[in-house]
């Protein structure tokens, strides 16, 4: 037999839906498993105005259980023959009786115990506690009152369909009496719609102008989009994002294509593609060469009306895209530099001052990494880039927060209309890169080191006034941040040792702003550290990282470092090499010598002496790089191995085993400042 269980809400918003019938088929899961009711299968769907189960092949009843409980020990649970309160509290909660209780033994003692032999309940009787346990177990991101009891939900529930093997199954919550009669779309359908069984549901309100699948609904939204609208040529661009959105805006998904003046085609493709997409949920509509047009897809219920709702849709976008043309052109009339000024009076945050503090400290930053870096013949395009990067936010397009999203995009056009440097300009709209996972990174150095040195104010900033990042919170986004650092850093391979940019920073920082944290220094840096870990683990295995992490702190060297020992660990021998070196470890660990004192007089075995012979070379290959110095580790390992083969570190003669242990310190001394095992 099979279950319907269909809750029936008001409209709920886009972003709720996918999460509301997620969290649907794990409770009911759940709840059905701790009741010890089996099935085979369960299937769930949404739609705006509802989300539902279908429990398939679900048990007629609940599982038999033996049920063995054990209590206090008897010394606890009894007091002179009598029971403690313990003992009682026990047998109490057991719903069981003093004729019930056995006593058992294991290896602690002995102890009260219960068996019961607990017969399975119906499902139909069962049920009904699930559900209501279900319903207040969905939790939504804001919630409302909605009847005149305690419980909150994000919509008011209109209806439940609870049907159980083609019978319903009486349920009431919050005043609300289960049916077997679903609604259809709320214009072009029935709302009073009986339903036979579980079985017929799909199939019933498909025929009711409702598809309840979201991935079919997905489905139907593509293929009306290309049936009705990509015919003549054109293309419509379907971003995964807004599709997800659109999907959950509709029951009955059907595509109507509109236009708009071709005037606004004059504005940045973005600003047109933004009013469309994020404003009013419409997909953009290329030519066939790929060129934005002055037309546009929206996605509604059903195809009644379809010339009046596209008309209207016209109606409603051209005054967007005016008061966004408006906006631009006035912009286009001021010097783009002079907004720099205007920076002034836009507070960063109350205790790291004024976005165009955060610019001055971000100048000042730049030239140190100008300077550690050798790019003085960038320098002018860098600094200019920095200098502009910000002025885009005082502009009537991102200021009027209709277009915030075209922060630094709007920046890269104004600058390009006023004749800046390409690759300033380009620089202006790169230095927010990676805003996301999985973003592009910057193509130019005037970005990649403009976005460094803001993103590293940013985060010293933070930390010094006490603005943490916290496990649950991260409001300025330093792990971002950071992780943006780290990435533009290694793509376009950046020699930045990250200590000591991040001490360079903070005293740039303290020379204008109060530090409140003591010790701050230590924090970012392990901070920075963290999230180096993060990003090589997708290239690297932990062991790996954890031999270098603490030894090399310049960003790309360590990257290198870490390919490096990568393609070694392929080998036997490595594995050889890491064993035999903590070995050594563990063996001079708590031993207190210096490494220095050797004396080769001492040696009673030849191992020694080739050993030895080793270190002596290993300490003039200083210069020899990371590459080098490893491989000629990992191939002389075997001295190693041999030496302890062959020679008893703890000799009777004490002179002897110091001296051993004194010439394994020297070894560990050089393998530390390579590797650290």
């Amino acid at each position: 037999m099979n279950f319907l269980f269909e809750i029936g809400i008001e409209e709920l918003p886009a972003r709720y839906v996918n999460q509301a019938e997620e969290d649907l088929k794990q409770i009911i899961t759940q709840e059905l498993s701790n009741e010890r009711i089996k099935f085979m299968d369960i299937r769930s769907f949404s739609t705006p105005r509802r989300f539902s189960v279908i429990v398939e092949n679900i048990s007629e009843k609940q599982e038999d259980l033996d049920k063995k409980s054990i209590g206090p020990s008897i010394n606890v649970a009894y007091k002179d023959g009598v029971l403690t309160k313990a003992g009682e509290g026990f047998v109490k909660s057991q719903n069981a009786t003093i004729d019930d209780i056995k006593v058992v033994e294991n290896e602690k003692g002995q102890y009260i115990s219960i068996e019961q032999f607990i017969k399975g309940i119906a499902t139909k009787d069962v049920l009904p506690k699930i559900l209501d346990t279900v319903l207040r177990k969905i939790e939504f991101e804001k919630n409302m009152k909605w009847s005149d009891k305690e419980f909150r939900f994000a919509r008011p529930i209109k209806w439940f369909v609870t049907l159980l093997n083609g019978e319903i199954l009486p349920f009431e919550f919050e005043g609300i009496k289960s049916s077997n009669v679903t609604r259809g779309m709320r214009i072009f359908a029935s709302q009073n719609i009986v339903l036979e069984n579980e079985s017929d549901y799909e199939k019933t309100l498909e025929g009711n102008v409702v598809i309840p699948s979201r991935e079919k609904r997905k489905q139907a939204i593509l293929d009306s989009v290309h049936n009705n609208c990509e015919q003549d040529g054109d293309r419509v661009v379907v971003n995964d994002y807004l599709l997800e959105e659109v999907v959950n805006l509709v029951e009955y998904p059907y595509a109507i294509k509109g236009e708009f003046s071709a005037d606004y085609l004059s504005l940045p493709e973005d600003i047109i593609t933004i009013t469309m997409e994020t404003h009013q949920r419409y997909f953009p509509v290329l030519d066939e060469n790929g060129k934005l047009t002055n037309k546009f897809v929206l996605v509604r219920n059903a195809n009644e009306y379809s010339e009046i709702v596209k008309k209207g849709n016209e109606k409603v976008i051209e005054p967007r895209l005016a008061d966004a043309k408006f906006f631009f052109d006035e912009d286009l009339k001021t010097k783009f530099e002079e907004n720099t000024l205007k920076l002034k009076e836009v507070v960063f945050q109350k205790d790291m001052g004024t976005i165009y503090e955060k610019v001055e400290r971000s100048l000042e930053i730049a030239k140190y990494i100008i300077n550690e870096l050798k790019l003085q013949t960038k320098e002018k395009n860098i600094l200019r880039t920095i200098e502009l990067a910000k002025a885009d936010l005082v502009t009537n397009v991102i200021g009027e927060k209709e277009f915030t999203k075209l922060q630094g995009f709007m920046g890269q056009v104004y600058a390009e209309k006023q004749g800046e440097d390409a690759n300033v300009a380009k620089g202006i709209f790169e230095h927010y890169l990676p805003r996301y996972q999985g973003d592009k990174l910057p193509e130019t150095l005037e970005g990649a080191i403009a976005g460094i040195s803001d993103k590293i104010d940013t985060v010293v900033g933070c930390f010094a006034v006490g603005l943490k990042p916290t496990s649950s919170k991260d409001p300025y986004a330093l792990r971002r941040a950071v992780q943006g650092i780290i990435m533009v850093a290694l793509e376009m391979k950046l020699n930045i040792n990250y200590e000591e940019l991040i001490l360079k920073v903070l005293s740039i920082f303290a020379k204008s702003k109060k530090v409140k944290e003591s010790n701050v220094e230590k924090e970012i840096i392990e901070f920075f550290k963290q999230r180096l870990v993060n990003v090589l683990s997708d290239r690297y295995s932990k062991d790996l990282i954890s031999y270098e992490i603490n030894l090399e702190k310049n960003i790309t060297e360590l990257e290198h470092k870490l390919s490096v020992l990568a393609e070694l660990s392929k080998t036997d021998e490595f594995d050889r090499m890491v064993n035999l070196l903590k070995r050594v470890k563990n063996i001079i660990k708590d031993e207190k010598i210096s490494g220095i004192d050797v004396k080769e007089n001492l040696f009673e075995k030849e191992e020694e002496k080739k050993l030895m012979d080793f270190i002596k070379k290993f300490e003039d290959s200083k210069e020899k790089s990371f590459d080098n110095k490893t491989r000629e580790l990992l191939h002389n390992s075997v001295v190693i191995d041999d030496f302890f083969d062959n020679v008893m570190i703890n000799s009777e003669n004490q002179e002897v085993k110091h001296n051993r242990l004194e010439m394994l310190s020297r070894l560990m001394k050089l393998i530390d400042s390579i590797v650290s095992i």
